[in-house]
């Protein structure tokens, strides 16, 4: 996908604000430079993205950043929008490859209370295992979200994708829960949503090994606690 057109996620299509692009090699240049951006704001925040500083972390001439984004807010809006496709790829994958095991846990649902249970633990494993491998493989992808969600309480330019990029996996959470049958779906995966976010944010901020066991609880709890109402 050419970085231009925007990419339909969420409930509108996300918008590239730097100069546009119609060669291939111009094109993967400006990935580069918004990759290296990216990899800034993992480590030094969004206030380090700086036009020097991110044309030295991708290797390229000032100029070309420059060329690329006429401002630091192009080139941090368009960092957070290249950040928010590259999540929903991720989220995307996940889901797909977790499919065939929501249909299996899905298949056990049959009014029974066996049934409930069985299905729980299933719905559980899988939210664990979400977690457990965000924090092992995607990391700097949740040290990423968390600056960006930061900075949108001082730049306004970025709510709407912030928006966006919640609305995109919040929707994917509504559909889980409107096929187990849930009576709240979209109030249940907002919950859900906040106890993995937390759960996260714990594992990212927590020295040592990751405790999962009160991750599993409270995931469990939710997971119960839907079915309750």
């Amino acid at each position: 996908m050419a970085q231009n057109e925007g990419a339909a996620l969420g409930s509108g299509t996300l918008k590239y604000q730097g100069r546009k692009t119609s060669r291939a090699n111009s094109e993967q240049r400006r990935r580069t430079i918004l990759e290296a951006a990216l990899r800034i704001v993992v480590r030094d925040g969004v206030r380090g993205v700086r036009h020097r500083a991110v044309a030295k972390e991708a290797q390229v001439p000032l100029s070309a950043t420059t060329y690329y984004f006429k401002d630091i807010s192009d080139l941090i809006t368009d960092t957070f929008t290249l950040f928010v496709e590259m999540g929903a790829e991720t989220f995307k994958a996940f889901w797909e490859e977790s499919d065939d095991q929501l249909q299996k846990a899905l298949s056990l649902l049959d009014g029974s209370s066996d049934s409930r249970d069985q299905f729980v633990d299933q719905m559980l494993e899988l939210a664990v295992n979400y977690v457990t491998n965000q924090l092992s493989e995607h990391r700097d992808y949740l040290i990423a979200e968390r600056a960006f969600q930061l900075e949108c309480l001082r730049n306004e330019n970025l709510r709407p994708i912030a928006f966006n990029h919640q609305t995109y996996l919040l929707n994917s959470l509504v559909s889980l829960f409107k096929r187990i049958g849930s009576s709240q779906s979209e109030t249940d995966a907002q919950l859900f949503a906040a106890v993995i976010m937390q759960a996260e944010y714990e594992g990212l901020v927590q020295e040592g090994g990751l405790d999962i066991a009160p991750i599993r609880e409270r995931l469990r709890r939710q997971i119960v606690f839907m079915f309750k109402r």
